[in-house]
């Protein structure tokens, strides 16, 4: 019987190998772009590797920036001793001299092992330096979207101020991350699409904004969640500030988006027998490509990542291993939309394949080729 266990551990560990695809971005990844624009000093608890990880893969906007990201430089003596007030101490010299908007501190595998309260720890820099301080229990074990989710959340919990009245015509973007959208023109011209169609822009969560656009949050009337990882927020300022929200990014014309944002209905398509085209990516882009589609019932949505249940049409679904990523994307249809990585499992020579890079999964491979989402054509 203990030889069974055995064999059961040893199978569900190697249903996780990857022998193709590399590791994808981690939650703290996501934590971190979430945060490197706001002006805080952000401190990843770890021995070195997993914030170069960060900045030398899951970062495009590292290079030339003048951010502040920051190692630990975790060692094995500190893991054992559980030291936490030397982690506060080189924090406090980092803060006295950068002077940052605030402090954000997260976890990697070993602090997840021995269980380090970063709750705790933030509270008592926050408290010893009267610097807005945050503590995120990240592991390395989740996936980017999750750390986005957590980040854009706290951020919304520490600044957003309750409004005195609403602007009509503002809105707030939700969920801009270059591990979504790369580093091109993508936000510049989402945001645009907007101001054309006369509204105005009050905080985009978060590339191109700032704590102030945060703060004054709460006086739009609407916001748009343009990938899943703002989903979290825009339920939370639902509650809390009575902000409804819509799904989607402006493909072309943007039609489909513009008739949510009157309507603010959105109904799951109901897929025909026929499927003949696969899209892999974040499932809101993947969505708002599906619906600019000419026979969009013929499409199907799947993530290496989460989907939400309000958002899926019959048919949709997730894929967690390299496995269930080949058997899907050899499962018969005509064409595959997503990641190079992703397409080079297709064994079939005769489907057609459309390249559509995601940072979270290709790293900075196919940096140079993400393509203008308000461009997408097939």
């Amino acid at each position: 019987m203990k030889l069974k266990f055995i064999e059961q551990d040893w199978w569900c560990e190697m249903s996780q190998l990857c022998v193709t695809l590399p590791p994808f971005a981690p939650d703290y990844s996501g934590v971190c772009s979430a945060l490197f624009e706001l002006g805080g000093l952000i401190v990843i608890h770890d021995a070195s590797g997993c914030t170069g990880n960060y900045t030398g893969y899951d970062e495009p906007r590292w290079y030339n920036s003048k951010s502040f990201v920051y190692c630990s430089r975790l060692r094995e003596i500190d893991a054992v001793l559980g030291d936490d007030e030397k982690l506060i101490q080189k924090i406090k010299v980092a803060a006295e001299a950068l002077k940052p908007e605030f402090i954000a501190i997260l976890g990697s595998p070993v602090p997840m092992l021995i269980g380090t309260d970063f709750t705790g720890i933030a509270m008592e820099i926050e408290e010893r330096l009267g610097i807005p301080t945050f503590g995120f229990d990240t592991t390395g074990q989740l996936f980017y979207h999750q750390g986005i989710s957590l980040a854009l959340v706290a951020l919304a919990k520490k600044y957003i101020k309750a409004p005195e009245q609403k602007k009509k015509q503002q809105l707030n973007i939700l969920g801009a991350s270059p591990l979504d959208f790369g580093i091109n023109d993508n936000i510049t011209q989402i945001k645009s699409f907007f101001v054309d169609n006369n509204y105005e822009i009050g905080a985009c969560f978060a590339m191109g904004t700032t704590i102030d656009d945060i703060k004054n949050a709460a006086t739009a009337a609407l916001n748009v969640v343009i990938s899943h990882s703002g989903l979290a927020l825009a339920k939370l300022m639902a509650r809390k500030y009575d902000i409804p929200y819509i799904c989607g990014i402006p493909i072309g014309a943007g039609t489909t988006l513009l008739r949510k944002m009157t309507t603010l209905v959105a109904e799951p398509l109901e897929l025909d027998v026929e499927k003949e085209t696969l899209i892999i990516h974040d499932q809101i882009i993947a969505n708002s490509i599906r619906e600019s589609l000419a026979c969009p019932k013929k499409v199907v949505v799947a993530s290496c990542f989460d989907l939400e249940q309000t958002l899926k049409s019959e048919g949709d679904f997730v894929m967690k291993t390299e496995k269930e990523i080949m058997t899907a994307v050899n499962a018969g249809y005509k064409r595959v939309i997503g990641d190079p990585l992703v397409l080079s499992l297709i064994k079939d020579e005769t489907v057609e394949k459309i390249a559509l890079p995601h940072e979270a999964v290709s790293s900075k491979i196919y940096r140079k080729d993400y393509p203008i989402f308000r461009n997408f054509k097939l």
